[in-house]
């Protein structure tokens, strides 16, 4: 878990889940959370499993609903499920400023 440390994740208790470990960090991106407006950015989580990891992301849109999006079957080296990260972004992103019709 310290290579997550190393790259700037920080650890934080998380009693809901079954994990030895959770990490957040924040990613610049152009829409930030509604409910954490103040803060640039969005916030990825990274829940550490005895056997694995998975990634998430949630956040309140600007129409006050709430997403959240998970990536798990990870690869097994963290570093390269790391690389994954913009995919997540992105669909933020996208959900983010999609008008609704």
């Amino acid at each position: 878990m310290t290579v997550l440390e190393d790259l700037g994740w920080k650890e934080y208790p998380q009693r809901f889940r079954m994990a030895k470990g959770c990490f957040y960090k924040r990613f610049d991106t152009p829409t930030r959370c509604r409910g954490n407006d103040d803060k640039a950015g969005i916030q990825v989580c990274i829940a550490v499993y005895e056997r694995g990891y998975q990634i998430d992301l949630q956040g309140e849109l600007p129409d006050g609903t709430w997403i959240k999006l998970e990536q798990w079957c990870m690869p097994k080296d963290i570093l390269e499920g790391l690389k994954l990260i913009p995919r997540l972004l992105e669909t933020w992103e996208f959900i983010a400023n999609k008008e609704i019709k």
